[in-house]
Parts: structure tokens; C-alpha cells; sequence
């Protein structure tokens, strides 16, 4: 599975700065995976992973689970076709 993280919501008090730019792209820029965001911010992917649980156990970002396979991939047996 992939995920996918998206703003919710700006905190209500001042934050880190490196948090603010974060919300801020993912709200111009919309949704977009840890990998791709530790890409565009030059951080190693554990340290966004961290980031953004701590951002999503303040309620400021969500996260969405993408398949990596849908149910196209599976005939009718329920067999993987691909």
C-alpha cells in the first residue's frame, strides 16, 4: 500500500518552521507520499515519516491508503491476473 498525505487544517499556535512549510506545499500542492515529500525537502524518508505522524497526531495533516493493486488486477476466481 501507498500513502498518501494531505493538509487538514493550519495549528492554531505557532509551529516549527520546517512544519509550516510542509502543511503549506501539501496545501498548495495537494496530496503527495512521504517519499515524495522527503525528496522535495531534502530529508531522509524516516525523518518525514516521523514528521508527518507527528503532524497527523495534531490533527493537521490525514493520511489516505492507496492499493497497489485494485480489483481490476483480480479475475473473477480471484486470481491475480497481472
Amino acid at each position: 500500500m501507498v500513502y498518501i498525505w494531505r493538509f487538514k487544517k493550519f495549528p492554531e499556535s505557532a509551529t516549527n518552521p520546517r512544519y509550516m512549510r510542509i502543511l503549506l506545499y501539501l496545501k498548495v500542492n495537494g496530496p503527495k507520499s512521504s517519499k515524495e515529500l522527503a525528496k522535495i525537502f531534502n530529508l531522509k524518508p524516516e525523518s518525514m515519516r516521523r514528521v508527518l505522524q507527528h503532524l497527523r497526531k495534531l490533527g493537521l495533516v490525514e493520511v489516505v491508503l492507496i492499493p497497489r493493486e485494485s480489483l481490476e488486477y483480480f479475475n473473477e476466481s480471484g486470481r491475480n491476473e497481472a
